[in-house]
């Protein structure tokens, strides 16, 4: 039987006689795919390893290898200087950043069949756009929630619910500039990205008051996880939803969305200007975004799945958690986006770190 596929550029011909892995035959044992991006992604069995590398391993032959990073700069420093990365996982506000740092390469969306099936707010987006050429291929997406105890703590209505005396000592945020967005939220501001002077003084002094509530701000998804499962935080905010995870410690968490909204995001796949791998690594992509990985993403994060096709392999009670039901939901998140005072934030930052180690 002869099999054709179509390359960049060029036709590749292939005789199988009885082969069902062609890439496994053809493929060196030790080709590694170099991966860099947000931790939360690393699979929980595997650290060195992303969600869904077992059924991609066994299908091509090639070994996957992870670093997980916990914040942007991370990502951003990583892409630098590496001397061998094939493929990142950045957030939406990245995007154009690595771009610009010519630190990434234009992707072909033929290549990447399942890329016809994403959510028609990720597909072909001005964030994945530039300059005509596709950069990103969204794979998650969701809000940064409010993350709560349900058995110790009542649903809470707003952010401010993290300022509650009656949890005091109970209370964490994750340590990054999303904090500033959330106390921006909890004051009522919707333009957290483009604070004004005062605003970000009524910001600070919110920050302030809040270190007396927080006993440890954590740093990335493992930390975060040790800490609630620990019993030691009943309250949090949180860019993914790890309750199904925190099940297992008998820890009973839920995310809302408080009445002020929250801030959301949608992570991506990008090809690194260093990648020696291109046909593989966007056949890595393609296999990231099937619908059968994208369920095992979304069981594993609580972040909602960019391939719409995986709602078939999802109960209504999934669906419904992750507002996949509701077409305009994706809209009503404040994506997380470039802020042109971006130094005045993270002097805040530093000012409030600096006064909760006092």
């Amino acid at each position: 039987m002869m099999i054709a596929f179509r390359g960049f550029g060029h036709i590749v011909i292939l005789v199988a006689l009885g082969i069902t892995n062609v890439f496994a035959e053809t493929t060196p044992a030790q080709s590694v795919i170099h991966v860099a991006g947000w931790d939360v992604y690393a699979d929980p069995e595997h650290r060195n390893k992303t969600i869904g590398f077992k059924s991609f391993e066994e299908q091509t032959g090639y070994k996957i290898e992870f670093t997980p990073l916990n914040n942007l700069n991370q990502i951003i420093h990583h892409a630098e200087t590496s001397k061998r990365c094939d493929v990142l996982l950045i957030s939406n506000e990245g995007i154009e950043i690595l771009e610009k740092m010519n630190l990434v390469k234009s992707l072909d969306t033929r290549a990447i069949p399942n890329y016809k099936d994403l959510h028609p707010n990720l597909r072909y987006t001005e964030w994945a756009q530039i300059k005509g050429k596709t950069y990103a291929v969204p794979w998650a997406w969701g809000p940064t929630g409010l993350l709560y105890d349900s058995s110790k703590v009542p649903e809470p209505e707003s952010w401010n619910v993290l300022w509650d005396i009656r949890y005091r000592g109970k209370v964490s945020l994750w340590d990054d500039v999303s904090m500033i967005w959330t106390a921006a939220l909890a004051l009522g501001y919707t333009n957290v990205y483009n604070l004004t002077l005062q605003q970000l003084d009524e910001v600070k002094k919110k920050l302030l008051e809040l270190n007396r509530q927080v006993d440890t701000y954590y740093s990335g998804e493992q930390e975060e996880i040790q800490l609630l499962a620990s019993g030691e935080v009943l309250i949090t905010n949180s860019w993914f939803d790890p309750s199904e995870r925190l099940s297992k410690y008998n820890k009973k968490f839920k995310m809302v969305i408080p009445k002020e909204g929250a801030v959301g995001m949608f992570d991506s796949y990008m090809l690194s200007k260093n990648c020696q791998l291109d046909e593989i690594s966007h056949k890595y992509i393609n296999h990231q975004i099937s619908p059968e990985v994208q369920r095992q993403m979304s069981h594993i994060t609580g972040l909602a799945p960019s391939n719409i096709e995986t709602l078939a392999l999802m109960s209504q009670d999934e669906i419904k958690a992750l507002h996949l039901d509701d077409q305009n939901y994706f809209r009503k998140m404040l994506l997380w986006d470039v802020m042109p005072r971006k130094h005045l934030y993270e002097q805040l930052l530093r000012e409030i770190r600096q006064d909760h180690k006092k």
